[in-house]
């Protein structure tokens, strides 16, 4: 408990001061012990020790030098007067007499000087001095203002203002506080209260007071209401600030300034806070799990103090459990995982396979494969494998918006950025997906505008917002999909080369169903449930001859169809004209041959996923192991080589005989 001695020259107003005894008991209650000290009583060099020395007056320090070591803690009072009775004298009409009392010449003038000092300039205040008080010297004055002192008023005053005692001022409770450091709830609450009903000249020095309250309690109150525990100590590891989080998980009841942290933590964890650097530890209080970060305080490039949060595990798994239901609502969440995925299929299996390794990296991914085949669904499944599966998972369309939108939508924008721009702005998808999975699908329709920009969020990891002049960082891991050979858009100069190796980090093809002969009915049967088995063998025969050009997602629908009619689609039974010309490989040696001398140039030849879009242009469709072993044959009869790396497959002079002079490929 703190000393406050309240210094007087002697005895002679006991009830004055008693009550300015009260008024410092009633603001810090048992956090200080009052007592009165009087100067004449004292011996001539008699020492008194306490921690706040509260002189009535300026005259009395001086005296005070005998008595005391340390003049830091001597403070004057100031006194302030209650704002009801202000407001009764600030009426009276201009330039009427009023005599102030006091118990004292010296308080007389204090009060004096406190009205001129609020503002009443418009009434002349004299100062009493009993010693004047003869010859009807004061005799013409009909009113009188007095702190208590009924008593003391002359029997000529007409009229009597009794404002009552002063009270303490503003700035002397705050200067015993902050000497004190006793900046608690409690205090603070009961000067407030007191604030509100004193009047004293110093008012700027109390709206400081209240603002900088204000705005403390109001950070206070937001730090204290987060699920974090924050800690701020000085350079000597001395608590600074401590939250009600942390005050809980510690068991600290005060936030006393320069108190040594190792008072309430156990010795292992205060030797891991204090014993190095470190970003983030896992430690253990009364049996529970808490993650702790450290970080430096800088001013002016020095290290004042350390910042520390503390984080419960089960606060940090209700966080996630909340985040992801926030997701789910928005829609920014991966539904799909990979044990989802009907297959049984080799060239499926490998491509799973792959899926998985590179979901457990974070690098860009690059999804190819017709209409239809599932790339979203790799996608999300590749998001929900990751370690960023908690994390959002956002995707767009980016064939479906114009270009304009679709950067909007992409980078966000500020207010004004446009017109039609909302008021507010816009977050951008790269933002919401922060920390998360964006999922740019049909990459391949983007302008050469909006290729540019994308370029620079991949390699940069930051984006800018329309209309804006800042960056934003971003930690975003890609997956593109498209069914177009982003290749040959680069050959034809509409893909920028320089964005598509860096979105092809990883390439992962989608097989078409055509070529997973052996998942079809695995998929019917899943799509059809029960009415699976109502379907007929020469139906299923039908179903697995057809060449399924929309993939999964028209099985899917004929399954629907079934579903509703009882029958598939005649088309599915039309298996002859859907063959178009996949059966007849030697005209397809031939075709892969024009495509092959069309594409040979003095550096580079065709790569075989090119010949297949090719083909594909031309409305044949070969698998990936044909193609092969066409070229295969077509590298045997000298019509073409194939080189090593990206630089892919050539015609040769034998085989641009043959296109030239018809040389009959069967006859070789």
């Amino acid at each position: 408990m703190k000393t406050v001695l309240m210094i007087y020259n002697n005895r002679e107003n006991w009830t004055v001061i008693e009550y300015l005894k009260g008024c410092i008991e009633s603001i810090f209650e048992n956090y200080v012990q009052v007592n009165n000290v009087f100067l004449n009583e004292l011996g001539e060099y008699e020492k008194i020790v306490g921690d706040i020395y509260l002189a009535l007056y300026e005259q009395m320090v001086y005296p005070l030098k005998k008595h005391i070591t340390n003049f830091n803690n001597v403070i004057v009072m100031t006194r302030g007067i209650n704002k009801k009775y202000v407001n009764e004298i600030r009426k009276m009409p201009c330039n009427t007499d009023i005599l102030v009392i006091n118990d004292s010449y010296e308080s007389t003038i204090q009060t004096t000087n406190t009205f001129y000092e609020l503002g009443i300039s418009n009434i002349n205040f004299i100062p009493y001095e009993k010693r004047l008080d003869v010859n009807n010297y004061y005799n013409k004055i009909d009113i009188a203002v007095t702190t208590g002192e009924v008593d003391l008023v002359p029997k000529y005053i007409k009229k009597t203002i009794n404002i009552g005692y002063r009270e303490i001022g503003c700035d002397t409770i705050i200067k015993i506080m902050q000497k004190l450091s006793l900046s608690h709830k409690l205090i603070n609450r009961n000067i407030i209260k007191n604030l509100n009903d004193i009047v004293e000249p110093n008012f700027n020095f109390k709206r400081n007071y209240l603002n900088s309250y204000l705005k403390g309690e109001m950070l206070n109150e937001m730090i204290s209401n987060s699920y974090e525990g924050i800690m701020l100590t000085d350079n000597n590891y001395n608590l600074v600030y401590s939250n009600n989080k942390l005050n809980n998980i510690f068991s600290i009841e005060d936030n006393s300034n320069d108190k040594s942290i190792k008072n309430f933590m156990d010795h292992e964890i205060y030797n891991l806070i204090t014993g190095g650097e470190f970003k983030s530890k896992l430690i253990k209080i009364n049996e529970e799990n808490y993650t702790i970060e450290k970080s430096h305080v800088m001013l002016m490039n020095q290290t004042i103090g350390y910042n520390f949060i503390l984080r419960n595990e089960k606060d940090i798994r209700n966080l996630e459990i909340e985040l992801n239901n926030n997701l789910i609502k928005k829609g920014f969440f991966a539904k799909y995982k990979f044990e989802e995925i009907v297959y049984k299929s080799d060239v499926m299996m490998q491509c799973i396979s792959i899926s998985k390794k590179a979901a457990l990296s974070d690098y860009t991914i690059n999804i190819h494969g017709e209409s239809g085949t599932g790339k979203e669904l790799i996608a999300q499944s590749i998001h929900n494998f990751s370690n960023r599966k908690a994390m959002p998972f956002v995707a767009i369309n980016c064939a479906s918006l114009p270009e304009s939108l679709l950067e909007s939508q992409l980078f966000g924008y500020e207010r004004g950025a446009f017109t039609g721009a909302s008021k507010n702005g816009k977050v951008g998808l790269f933002e919401q997906a922060d920390t998360g999975t964006l999922f740019l699908d049909e990459i391949g329709d983007i302008s050469q505008n909006v290729q540019s920009r994308l370029l620079r969020a991949i390699q940069e990891k930051q984006i800018m917002r329309i209309g804006s002049d800042r960056f934003i960082n971003i930690d975003v891991r890609i997956i593109v999909a498209t069914n177009k050979n982003l290749e040959e858009e680069v050959r034809k100069g509409k893909f920028r080369s320089d964005l598509f190796y860096r979105l092809n980090v990883i390439s992962i093809e989608i097989p078409p169903l055509r070529e997973r002969k052996n998942d079809i009915l695995l998929l019917l049967k899943k799509f059809l449930g029960t009415s699976y088995f109502n379907v007929t063998d020469e139906e299923k025969n039908a179903i697995l001859e057809y060449s399924w050009p929309g993939n999964v997602r028209e099985l899917e629908s004929a399954a629907s169809y079934y579903m509703t009619l009882n029958e598939f689609p005649k088309c599915i039974f039309k298996t002859q004209n859907n063959k178009l010309k996949s059966d007849n490989l030697k005209d397809n040696e031939l075709e892969i041959l024009k495509i092959i001398n069309d594409n040979t140039s003095s550096f580079h030849g065709i790569g075989r996923t090119s010949i297949i879009y090719e083909l594909k242009q031309n409305n044949i469709n070969i698998s990936d192991v044909k193609v092969r072993a066409i070229l295969k044959s077509l590298n045997k009869k000298g019509y073409i080589e194939t080189l090593k790396g990206r630089s892919g497959n050539r015609i040769m002079q034998q085989g641009k005989d043959y296109l030239i002079f018809g040389t009959k490929i069967a006859k070789e």
